[in-house]
């Protein structure tokens, strides 16, 4: 190991979708550098990355240039869980910054640790719970700029609040309110079940008037992209609407975080109809082996059959051609938990092609992007879900993190463009 080599890592502050850039200087000619990757997600679980590179006969391995961003960002987001099989969910929903530590080694032998640590929002930026008439989340909105464009952001089956990407999203000068409405926040329903579409409404006429504007901006993704498409197609209250791994029809309700056939929506205290899943033995049997093997299990079987017969479930389809906003659909080709690029491209022919905008990624899966994906963190392809249950979410982590870089930037430009 050459004594007086040198690393530099900028920026060692910044936010998590900024690109970093590594220079290590001082080596040997053709010496070997590897950078090691070690980050923490929300609950404590440990994922590394790593990449070997050579030095040129400058002795130098020079990370700074665009043709080169690739590799550095693949210490990121091929990062995987410590001791598991099959990878796992690199799980982060608060805004807490993440802290990352790079290890370079030359020739096998230690050289330096460098700590970074990656923001989703600063001191500019607001952080305020609510807990007011009724609405349940987090607001994050600017410290000095007044009458930002405001969005509405709402998770999925996971009953999380997305604060990180709300906070990220704010910092690029929006205001957004990522509102509860059921799992484990205090004033809402445990479980998917019979949640009221006027609950909805009323956080929109809430957002409306904290931000004080007209319409509002409105983002969800799977289950919450689902709603999101059903608030849109009831509500004339958005300038625009984001559907990530989007839904076509009403769904059912959620029990412990499991489907049951119980109703997810009401409006006008009335039950909304939603679909039956229909099972084969085969198909069972199947999940039921991918269980008791430990291997990733794909759901994506049990919708195939379910949606066999277009027209008896019609009257459980989301209503999208009543949506009077832009709409953006972002979706994965080998998204296994449901057909999300299917449900896009019907959204898209129902809305018969009117103020909408798809992006079709074939070979990602269904944690394509934002809330649930973002640049600078480990993409998402296998989910423990407890027990013996590892679902496959589709994709792989090179092409979900791709998708998820490219959807990142279409989002932002979408937004310039119609949150208005």
């Amino acid at each position: 190991m050459t004594m007086n080599s040198k690393v530099i890592v900028s920026p060692l502050h910044a936010y998590v979708d900024e690109q970093t850039t590594i220079q290590i200087s001082g080596c040997n000619p053709k010496d070997k550098v590897r950078i090691e990757s070690s980050m923490l997600d929300q609950k404590g679980n440990v994922f590394k990355g790593c990449s070997t590179f050579q030095a040129n006969e400058q002795g130098e391995v020079d990370l700074s240039k665009a043709d080169t961003q690739a590799d550095v960002a693949e210490l990121f987001w091929a990062a995987e869980k410590e001791n598991t099989r099959h990878g796992d969910y690199f799980f982060k929903s608060d805004a807490s910054e993440v802290e990352i530590e790079l290890q370079i080694k030359i020739n096998d032998q230690f050289k330096e640790t460098v700590q970074l640590k990656r923001y989703f929002y600063k001191e500019d930026i607001v952080r305020e719970g609510i807990h007011e008439q009724g609405i349940v989340g987090t607001l994050f909105y600017s410290a000095s700029e007044l009458a930002q464009p405001a969005v509405l952001l709402i998770g999925g089956s996971d009953g999380e609040i997305q604060e990180h990407a709300a906070a990220l999203l704010a910092s690029k000068g929006y205001t957004v309110f990522t509102l509860a409405y059921f799992g484990q926040q205090e004033g809402v329903p445990k479980d998917l079940e019979k949640i009221p579409l006027e609950y909805f409404y009323d956080a929109v006429q809430w957002l409306k008037a904290r931000a004080n504007q007209e319409k509002i901006s409105l983002i969800g993704y799977s289950r919450g992209a689902e709603l999101a498409l059903l608030l849109a197609s009831t509500y004339d209250e958005f300038t625009s609407v984001v559907a990530g791994a989007p839904g076509a029809y009403i769904t059912s309700g959620l029990k412990n975080g499991i489907y049951a056939p119980i109703p997810s929506w009401t409006l006008n205290q009335e039950e909304l109809p939603f679909l039956k899943f229909k099972y084969r033995f085969a198909q069972m049997f199947a999940m039921v082996g991918g269980m008791v093997k430990k291997k990733p299990v794909s759901f994506l079987s049990i919708w195939e059959n379910s949606l066999q017969s277009p027209e008896k479930i019609e009257d459980c389809r989301i209503r999208v051609e009543n949506i009077k906003a832009s709409v953006l659909l972002i979706a994965g080709g080998q998204d296994q938990i449901w057909p999300a690029s299917q449900f896009a491209t019907q959204v898209e022919e129902k809305m018969n092609d009117q103020n909408v905008h798809v992006l079709h990624y074939k070979e990602a899966g269904h944690f394509l992007g934002f809330p649930y994906a973002l640049p600078g963190m480990p993409a998402n392809v296998n989910e423990h879900v407890g027990g013996r249950l590892i679902m496959n979410c589709g994709g792989s982590k090179s092409a979900n993190a791709a998708a998820t870089n490219s959807s990142w930037n279409e989002l932002l430009n979408y937004l310039r463009d119609y949150a208005k």
